[in-house]
């Protein structure tokens, strides 16, 4: 079994590769010469399932008025042939919908995005830099995020399954009992509903809101 001052020496080791990794980004989001905003909506069905792939940016996910999916982006770089090479693919096929965002590489590039979908929608969130917040929508929903923090308003009767972790970072969830772990936390709830929530960030938090 590994001594104290090698978990300590782990943990160091993991912190300053998170911190090298997250310096190219930073760099990135000190100043933005150029943005660009756009609009899109397609027809999409109540209970359908709804895939996001995103490397950097911050995504907002809320309950629309209406069938559809109704989609407000801003690319922001510092280069202005970045910008133009920046482009969302957004499909619908039936009950799925994809939506990827691609940016060059070289963290000079980021989306920020809001969507508005169906109040019955099942999410399929992956992303690698940004924030992440879903707000008052009923489904299952697999969010997993590398480094930021996921915020979830949700309401405890829906789900017959949550479990919330990190690797490094905090998972707070008044309601849902006590979390597990150290350097990263675990949290794991069993209710009556008939929804899942699986949440998971490399590095940061995880907080879940009643509704």
């Amino acid at each position: 079994m590994p001594g104290r001052s090698s978990v300590r020496l782990a943990a160091v080791h993991k912190t300053v590769l998170v911190f090298l990794f997250l310096v190219p980004f930073c760099a990135a989001s000190d100043h933005w010469d150029y943005e660009e905003s756009h609009d899109q909506a397609r027809d999409f069905v109540a209970g359908g399932m709804l895939h996001v792939r995103l490397s950097v940016g911050d995504v907002r996910i809320t309950r629309g008025d209406s069938n559809n999916i109704s989609l407000h982006y801003t690319v922001k770089s510092r280069r202005e042939t970045q910008l133009k090479e920046a482009h969302v693919d957004f499909e619908v096929r039936g009950s799925e919908a994809r939506i990827e965002f691609h940016a060059p590489s070289g963290g000079n590039t980021q989306f920020d995005v809001e969507l508005e979908v169906p109040q019955n929608t099942n999410l399929d969130v992956h992303e690698k830099v940004g924030d992440l917040t879903v707000a008052s929508i009923t489904g299952d929903k697999d969010l997993e995020l590398g480094v930021g923090d996921i915020r979830v308003v949700v309401g405890r009767a829906d789900y017959h399954l949550v479990r919330a972790s990190t690797s490094i970072g905090d998972v707070n969830g008044d309601g849902y009992g006590e979390t597990s772990g150290w350097l990263g936390k675990t949290l794991k709830y069993r209710g009556e509903g008939k929804y899942e929530l699986r949440a998971h960030v490399g590095v940061g938090d995880i907080t879940l809101e009643g509704k």
